[in-house]
């Protein structure tokens, strides 16, 4: 019930004008399928051993995940601006016809594209060029979909056009290196990122996340090594939790190439933290809105703190009034 009076709002925050999903595979909408494989953790390769159904899971063809460019893509068009990602253009792109596969999976395997699948499971990328789309992975655990740091070297993984669900868990859902996402509706989890280096997030929809007496909820979470990392034209809504996006104390570590711009984002403490008690190296808040959809605050404290020493603070406004932030 929460869920849907949720959305029912977001209907008046987020501007009008979203374009609807492409056509995608033909088929039922729903999570069945005729290919589920056995439970347990499954390694998956480039070839797509073991697996039946009419999803794909093969080796890419082509192209640089990093840039969006490997294999055909999904069949959603991102909501320009002046909108803002929703439900309506992030996600499974409707009519796709998804095959269930049961358990974790390992991907060890150069290059591999998981097409079509519903993951009811964890996936560890442990590869280079891995491509997961049109698809949705569900994971009541640590970390949903993990590109950790030495895990491979080379082009990193690409997420796009799916859904990360946590299932209501203290869990977050992509970490944590060498990734990006594109057009993906990540709920029900404690944190949406964690995030050290070398990733683009962009076009996707956070929302819903899991909420608790213990929990630190976090739309992304920069940490203490965080560098390179662009969060591009997203919504990130952080409810009522910590924050839509957290940088840490200077004191942990000095964070590097930072870019947060055009941004819708709500709710949290603070619904921005940038770098705390000191200043980034290159990092820059450019052109977001931000909502009063939880709080006639934003965060219930503020929409930010500690950013207006950052290298390029500009264009930062309340979405509802268009009105300035002030101190940019």
């Amino acid at each position: 019930m929460r869920y849907q009076i949720l959305q029912a709002a977001l209907v008046v925050v987020l501007a009008a004008g979203c374009s609807s999903q492409g056509d995608g595979a033909t088929g039922g909408a729903g999570p069945g399928g005729s290919g589920a494989s056995g439970a347990g953790t499954e390694a998956v390769s480039g070839s797509g051993a073991g697996e039946s159904g009419t999803g794909a899971v093969g080796a890419a063809g082509g192209g640089d995940p990093g840039g969006g460019a490997a294999g055909g893509g999904g069949g959603h068009t991102a909501c320009p601006l002046p909108a803002y990602p929703d439900a309506d253009c992030t996600g499974v792109p409707a009519g796709t016809s998804l095959t269930v596969m049961e358990g974790d999976l390992n991907i060890t395997d150069a290059n591999t594209v998981i097409d079509g699948k519903d993951i009811r499971g964890c996936v560890s990328v442990n590869a280079p060029g891995v491509v997961i789309r049109n698809s949705r992975v569900s994971c009541p655990s640590f970390v949903v979909v993990s590109s950790f740091g030495g895990a491979y070297t080379g082009t990193g993984l690409l997420i796009e056009d799916s859904e990360i669900d946590c299932q209501g868990t203290s869990g977050t859902a992509v970490a944590d290196t060498n990734f990006t996402v594109r057009r993906v509706d990540i709920h029900g989890c404690e944190n949406g990122f964690d995030l050290d280096g070398d990733v683009l997030i962009e076009d996707s929809f956070v929302h819903d996340l899991y909420q608790s007496a213990e929990a630190h909820t976090d739309g992304a979470q920069i940490t203490h090594v965080g560098h390179d990392v662009t969060l591009r034209h997203n919504t990130i809504y952080a409810n009522d939790g910590t924050s839509a996006i957290i940088s840490p104390d200077v004191s942990a570590g000095v964070l590097s190439n930072v870019i947060i711009e055009k941004n819708l984002m709500a709710g949290g403490a603070y619904t921005l933290y940038c770098q705390q008690n000191g200043q980034g190296t290159n990092c820059r808040v450019v052109d977001n809105h931000f909502s009063t959809l939880f709080y006639p605050t934003v965060g219930a404290y503020g929409p930010w703190t500690d950013c207006e020493d950052e290298a390029e603070v500009r264009g930062n406004v309340y979405h509802e009034t268009g009105e300035p932030l002030p101190g940019q």
